[in-house]
């Protein structure tokens, strides 16, 4: 009897030694490491060859914006070009990304220097697969070798860049239960001088033919909200032709910045371009 007793509480002494080498081992597994994460919202987000996306836009700053919300139109050819137009009481906005380049006008003036970043919200959603996020991220600043958890709004999130809730570095936020986008953060000091904070929230997730889409996006930079959409429809997989990313012809449509004035009504011209001949 004796001696059972002793194998007994060898047993228990056993399980109580396995259970503290299990216990924060299991805690720990369920911070997924970045790069995994990562995967994990690619294959989330699914796979089109292009999609078509009609929504309101809302355009809170900078002054001075429309005074009501533009029906825009926005295409997407995965993995690199969007083209969206806007369109409301007295104001057009027409932007387009592709290949590299980036342009935008207002009421038909090509606007001078590139287009806000917090307008490349559609960013996260093309680059694909894994490898082409990962590289977009280390761009934007984002470590993808960290991840925590973080949580905002009720939602838990794999925090990808940081150490929650450390908001001064870049990080993407993955939602832990869908492992779809719901916010990118880069601080001002990954921006461009001058331009402050960006971050854009992704939410209201829908499916389409296969592909995730979110219903509901804010842009927001220096912690102020600029713009915001609301989707009413996505199509997948539209036949979108090369022309609707044609930004050499979309240029020559477009007027070019009106140019300041001398005080004898001269137009100042820029350095590298001559006076037009009379």
């Amino acid at each position: 009897m004796i001696l059972c007793t002793r194998r007994g509480a060898k047993r228990l002494l056993a399980c109580m030694v396995l259970a503290a080498m299990v216990i924060p081992i299991s805690a720990r597994s369920y911070v997924l490491m970045g790069e995994h994460v990562l995967d994990r919202m690619v294959k989330a987000l699914g796979k089109a060859e292009s999609l078509e996306v009609n929504q309101v836009l809302t355009i809170h700053a900078p002054s001075p914006a429309p005074t009501s919300d533009l029906q825009e139109t926005v295409w997407i050819r995965f993995p690199y070009d969007v083209r969206a137009d806007a369109i409301g009481e007295g104001y057009e906005r027409h932007l387009i990304f592709s290949g590299g380049a980036a342009l935008m006008a207002v009421n038909g003036v090509l606007q001078d220097g590139p287009p806000p970043g917090y307008l490349r919200y559609q960013d996260i959603l093309m680059a694909k697969p894994r490898q082409a996020l990962t590289d977009y991220l280390r761009m934007l600043g984002v470590d993808v070798q960290i991840s925590s958890l973080g949580r905002l709004e009720d939602q838990y999130c794999y925090v990808v860049g940081a150490r929650y809730p450390d908001d001064a570095v870049a990080q993407l936020w993955v939602a832990k239960d869908t492992f779809l986008p719901f916010r990118l953060i880069l601080p001002a000091s990954t921006m461009p001088s001058g331009t402050g904070s960006l971050e854009i929230r992704y939410r209201n997730w829908t499916f389409v033919d296969g592909i995730a889409y979110p219903m509901h996006i804010m842009m927001l930079q220096d912690h102020q909200v600029m713009q915001e959409v609301r989707v009413d429809r996505v199509q997948a997989n539209p036949t979108l032709t090369d022309d609707l990313f044609d930004i050499a012809s979309m240029r020559r449509q477009w007027s070019r910045p009106v140019l300041p004035r001398t005080d004898n009504g001269d137009p100042v011209l820029p350095e590298d371009e001559p006076p037009a001949s009379e």
